[in-house]
């Protein structure tokens, strides 16, 4: 039986909801652009008193599109409590559960436009057929740039939880990344500010928020504990965080048994926020490092063949490509093609131009 918890705050509403086989068993919300993070704790804690809180198995959370710090609260919020009960964590996109509800449907007879409250005198919008399936990704743009061809429009409206719930089923509606549309407006740390060290158990939950973020088949709690397990002995992993405030932005993680036996990178992975910043060239090396103390004659590597940026960092730091595995990374939307994986190589202890 299949029973979720709904989240989303990619609007000046809070959403929660507690859903238990199509019907909704709890829900609770709370108007106020700004409050988010307040209030979000004190729905989980109504719903705690519910009889089907303790059945839950699965989390639904909206990604947006929304404004970044009341979106990241939602996401940040669901994530982590799927990761400490072990249970699956779902993205849908927000607009879509405003497009699919019933109430919405029953009112429209032909395409129609669903927006939301971007802020900055801007609108989140997208496009929908009738029957609720949307034609255009989501976009940020101000109301006047938009043309709705004469089309009905669905004003600021706010997410269904039963449409969220349905959707999260739906390939086209799944998303794994949040949808922020434009970066936010906090400067980015001077990289004399960032703090590199090992990593930790205490650093896995920021970990796992990154790693979900930015890929579309992460790895689990499990298996990063599985990895610090390894530490010292065959594994070295590292994080780096923003001094003033100790928030981890990146980590890397290496496999060296030492003995002569060669290095391979796990992960290097960089909040996206921060990337472009130098933060994995600073990992990069603290992993190269490592494994020359460890005598490893060479350093292995494997890259999604779309990821041009990781590929030109890995070719200027002296790696070179020696073999492809076909077909061998999972994508977002389940029915896509997989991607390849470029196996990469650098010997050590020898100079690179």
């Amino acid at each position: 039986m299949k029973t979720s918890l709904v989240i989303d705050t990619s609007t000046p509403r809070t959403i929660a909801a507690i859903i238990e086989q199509g019907v909704v068993t709890w829900s609770g919300f709370h108007d106020g652009a700004t409050s988010h993070g307040e209030v979000l704790g004190k729905l989980i804690d109504e719903a705690k008193n519910q009889a089907t809180f303790k059945s839950i198995n699965q989390v639904v959370v909206g990604m947006g599109p929304g404004p970044f710090t009341g979106l990241r609260v939602g996401i940040a919020f669901a994530r982590t409590f799927a990761i400490a009960r072990e249970i699956p964590c779902v993205g849908v996109v927000s607009l879509d559960a405003i497009a699919g509800s019933a109430s919405a449907l029953a009112e429209m007879a032909s395409d129609f436009y669903v927006i939301t409250d971007a802020r900055r005198k801007e609108i989140y919008w997208a496009k929908y057929q009738k029957n609720g399936d949307r034609l255009t990704e989501p976009a940020v743009a101000k109301r006047e740039e938009v043309d709705f061809e004469s089309l009905p429009v669905i004003e600021f409206g706010f997410p269904d939880p039963l449409t969220l719930v349905k959707l999260a089923t739906h390939s086209n509606s799944v998303r794994t990344q949040p949808l922020y549309l434009r970066k936010p407006d906090a400067v980015l740390p001077k990289l004399a500010e960032l703090n590199y060290r090992a990593m930790t158990n205490f650093d896995l939950g920021a970990v796992l928020e990154i790693e979900n973020e930015l890929f579309p088949d992460p790895w689990n709690l499990a298996q990063f504990k599985e990895e610090l397990a390894g530490v010292p002995k065959t594994r070295t992993y590292f994080v780096v965080e923003i001094g003033t405030t100790q928030k981890v932005v990146g980590f890397a993680g290496l496999y060296c048994p030492g003995g002569g036996a060669d290095a391979d990178i796990q992960t290097i992975s960089v909040n996206a926020q921060y990337q472009g910043n130098g933060i994995g060239q600073g990992l990069l090396d603290l992993l190269i490092n490592a494994a020359i103390e460890r005598d490893a004659p060479a350093i292995f590597l494997e890259v999604r063949a779309e990821n041009e940026q990781a590929r030109a960092l890995y070719a200027k730091n002296g790696f070179t490509q020696i073999s492809v595995r076909k077909n061998y990374y999972q994508n977002a939307q389940p029915r896509s093609k997989r991607s390849d994986a470029i196996i990469m190589q650098k010997t050590l202890g020898v100079a690179h131009e």
